[in-house]
């Protein structure tokens, strides 16, 4: 029976297969070479699939591919089958400027939660979310709360490091990028889980662990959708999703049971303004597991991107000497009384270089390396003379545009005069680390009020060296004659690879 139905079936399925792989060619090479992108730059391979496309994101190294990518093609280029990249900033602040241009699907490909004000397509649902929680991340919430961020941040990293000094002698080996990234997650625990995860002081890094899972899995499952619904598959990053949501559903029971049984909540903070979110033009609350979601996002949002900054600020003050002395003799100048704590309005208002040196260190090392796709609307549209189909999307590559040759003088060299002077605010504009338009970040000001506190003091108190051994520095030149960074790989966000070896200061008691 089986050999009679197979004697049938094989003639008719062989016609089949070969129709559907010559029919499947023919796309291909209609879509590489006959479609309206086939004018746009870009390697071969990348023209007939997305396949490099996927494996760089994957591997963490989009933002460093596209970016070379840019710099031998041109500032419009074609990096997969239906997607191209940007890398001049004023076409990308016309692809960000409206809801037009919709975030691509793969924001919520593989959603582990419910959309949120960040990984949603749907323009409606970002304006209300934005209204809805937009107050918790506002100056005037950060500015009651600032002694909380300054206590779980500069002061605790204050701490932490003096008791190093105290065991070591005059200097320690302190490792930045784990202070700094410890740090950031108590301050993101203060604001928005009612208290500080002690990370710093107690070295437990399980939140951290469980969270870096959770990206790795979420950057896992927009590519690979599949890998959700067979269990054997990064059980162990599952496990730490579910843990992590589990940690925000009983802090959330746990607020709103103090608030139910005392009256009243016992601080203003993020997590109590997101907990009482509403509305005001609708009355539309925000409900639990919408709720869940927007703590889940502060957690990665309000810690990578903060804490990479200040790892990456400290790299670049550590490889270009003249720019550390410059900065900590403004702020020491500005600020003598070791005793005071600098607040985030002083740094800010005071402080220029200091605002140069973060300016800059955004520009040369923006926090968020992924492709953040749009699709183009059903009009399509025209860049650079290149009509763009409906349905293509473009990668707002914020590392390409910032190390734009045609916009950046020497963009390979960290130099913070750039936003010095009268033209700073337009330069500003060239920088988007914090996205433009109607999807600027939400929480870009906790990361301002955490950047200068945590800089200004820490560089008021501390003297910092690289170590003898350091694998990087200014003895180091890349190929353009400048110190040679460390690496970055990004999975969402861009951090230096193997921080364990490669992000080792030596600090001391800055000298009266």
């Amino acid at each position: 029976m089986i050999s009679e139905l197979l004697s049938v079936s094989t003639p008719l399925a062989l016609p089949a297969v070969s129709l559907a792989i010559a029919v499947y060619v023919a796309l291909t090479i209609k879509r590489a070479f006959f479609s309206p992108l086939s004018t746009i730059p870009g390697p071969f391979l990348n023209k007939l699939s997305n396949l490099p496309l996927r494996y760089h994101t994957m591997t963490g190294s989009y933002h460093a591919y596209t970016t070379q990518l840019h710099i031998k093609y041109g500032e419009v280029v074609r990096i997969g089958a239906d997607f191209i990249s940007l890398s001049n900033t004023s076409d990308t602040r016309l692809v960000l400027a409206t809801h037009g241009f919709r975030k691509g699907p793969i924001y919520t490909t593989g959603l582990l939660l419910e959309e949120n004000s960040f990984a949603t397509t749907n323009p409606e649902l970002n304006k209300v979310r934005r209204r809805q929680i937009g107050d918790a991340y506002a100056f005037h919430t950060l500015r009651a709360v600032e002694d909380l961020v300054v206590d779980a941040g500069a002061n605790s990293l204050i701490k932490v490091w003096d008791a190093a000094l105290a065991e070591q002698g005059d200097k320690a080996r302190i490792n930045y990028f784990y202070s700094f990234h410890r740090a950031s997650f108590d301050v993101v625990g203060a604001l928005g889980f009612g208290q500080s995860f002690n990370i710093l002081q107690t070295g437990n890094t399980e939140v951290i662990d469980h969270m870096q899972n959770s990206i790795h899995l979420k950057v896992l499952s927009s590519l690979l959708p599949f890998i959700w619904s067979i269990p054997v598959l990064f059980k162990e990053k599952k496990k730490s999703t579910k843990a992590i949501v589990q940690l925000i559903r009983d802090t959330i029971d746990m607020r709103k049971k103090l608030v139910s049984e005392t009256g009243k909540p016992p601080r203003i903070d993020v997590l109590q303004k997101m907990v009482d979110a509403k509305d005001p033009v609708t009355g539309e609350i925000l409900g639990n597991e919408s709720l869940i979601s927007e703590i889940f996002l502060m957690l990665i949002a309000g810690t990578d991107t903060t804490s990479n900054t200040l790892s990456w600020v400290m790299m670049q003050l550590m490889h270009y000497p003249e720019v550390y002395r410059r900065v900590t003799e403004e702020i020491r100048t500005t600020f003598p009384d070791t005793s005071q704590t600098i607040s985030f309005n002083e740094a800010r208002s005071k402080l220029p270089y200091l605002s140069a040196v973060i300016h800059e260190t955004m520009r040369i090392n923006p926090s968020v390396g992924g492709f953040l796709p749009r699709c183009v609307p059903a009009e399509g549209a025209t860049i650079q003379g290149h009509h763009i189909p409906a349905g293509t999307q473009i990668c707002i590559t914020i590392t390409a545009c910032q190390h734009n040759p045609q916009m950046w003088k020497n963009p390979e060299v960290f130099d913070p005069e750039r936003f010095l002077g009268p033209d700073v605010t337009e330069r500003l504009k060239d920088v988007l680390t914090f996205s433009s338009g109607v999807r600027v970040c939400i929480g870009r000001n906790l990361a301002w009020v955490e950047l200068y506190t945590v800089l200004a003091n820490v560089l008021r108190r501390y003297d910092f060296e690289l170590p003898e051994n350091a694998p990087y520095g200014p003895h180091k030149l890349s190929d353009k004659g400048v110190p040679a960074e460390i690496p970055g790989e990004s999975f969402i966000v861009t951090s230096p690879v193997n921080p364990k070896d490669n992000c080792w200061v030596k600090i001391s008691h800055a000298k009266a």
